[in-house]
């Protein structure tokens, strides 16, 4: 079992972005119930690093990144290392496929 999830700085970014819409679209009830199904999937993880599937978009990348889709409107992009989850990126599904491809891919 991994005990650890990192978040980088992007990834951070991105959540509090899809968090502040949904407070502002949908009420501060909507975006807790969202952060607890977040927080929730990624404990999951914690037991099975493996639970998402690879994501075909960054296949080029220097590392395997794998995806957790949350709700159908966000992909938490992630990889596996020895000790810990380290979460690349959170990303809104509505936004172009090859916006992710090109954070990412180095």
């Amino acid at each position: 079992m991994i005990e650890q999830i990192n978040w980088s700085k992007r990834a951070e970014r991105h959540y509090g972005k899809i968090i502040d819409y949904l407070v502002d679209e949908f009420g501060m009830k909507r975006a807790k119930q969202y952060v607890r199904t977040v927080y929730s999937e990624l404990e999951q993880l914690k037991t099975y690093p493996e639970l998402g599937q690879e994501e075909p978009l960054l296949e080029g990348a220097r590392y395997k990144f794998q995806r957790l889709v949350i709700e159908d409107l966000t992909k938490v992009i992630y990889r596996v290392t020895d000790d810990s989850i380290e979460i690349a990126d959170v990303w809104d599904t509505r936004q172009d496929a090859e916006e992710l491809a090109a954070r990412l891919v180095d």
